[in-house]
C-alpha cells in the first residue's frame, strides 16, 4: 500500500483580482459612452405619469463592471423614490479580457461574447442596441 501525500498544484483558478487603480482606469474609459447615453436617453421633460430615467452610471461588484440606469417612480405609482436597473455587465477574466452580457427583458443576463478586450466591448456597447439603456 502506497503512502498518501499532498501535491502543491499552484494558485486556485478563477478571476484575477483587479486593483482599485485598474477599476478606476476602466471606469474612466467608459465615461464618454455614459455621457453620450445620458444625452440621448435622459429626457429633459419626462412624462411624470410613468417611471422615467434620471441617471446612467457605472458600478463595480468584485470583478464585474456594470452600466446602470436609475429611474424615478411616476405619479401613478403609490411608491415614491427611485430604483436601479443594470443593463450591461462585463466580467473581467484578465487585465484586458472580459465577457460581455446584456440584461434581457426577462431579467436574465445574456452572455453575448466571451474573451473580448475592453476596446472591443466599448465598440459593441456603442454600436449594438442590446447594450443601450431602455430609457
Amino acid at each position: 500500500m502506497a503512502a498518501g501525500y499532498w501535491v502543491k498544484t499552484g494558485p486556485p483558478k478563477g478571476n484575477p483580482k483587479l486593483t482599485q487603480y485598474d477599476k478606476d482606469k476602466i471606469t474612466a474609459s467608459f465615461s464618454q459612452i455614459i455621457e453620450d447615453f445620458k444625452k440621448e436617453y435622459i429626457n429633459e421633460n419626462p412624462n411624470l405619469e410613468m417611471n422615467y430615467l434620471v441617471d446612467i452610471y457605472p458600478s463595480w461588484r468584485s470583478n464585474y463592471f456594470y452600466l446602470c440606469e436609475k429611474y424615478r417612480y411616476g405619479k401613478d405609482r403609490q411608491l415614491s423614490g427611485e430604483f436601479e436597473d443594470k443593463f450591461v455587465r462585463l466580467q473581467f477574466i484578465g487585465k484586458n479580457c472580459c465577457h460581455i452580457s446584456f440584461m434581457r427583458y426577462t431579467g436574465q443576463w445574456v452572455l453575448f461574447a466571451e474573451s473580448q478586450t475592453i476596446d472591443e466591448c466599448r465598440e459593441m456597447i456603442v454600436s449594438m442596441p442590446y447594450f443601450h439603456p431602455v430609457g
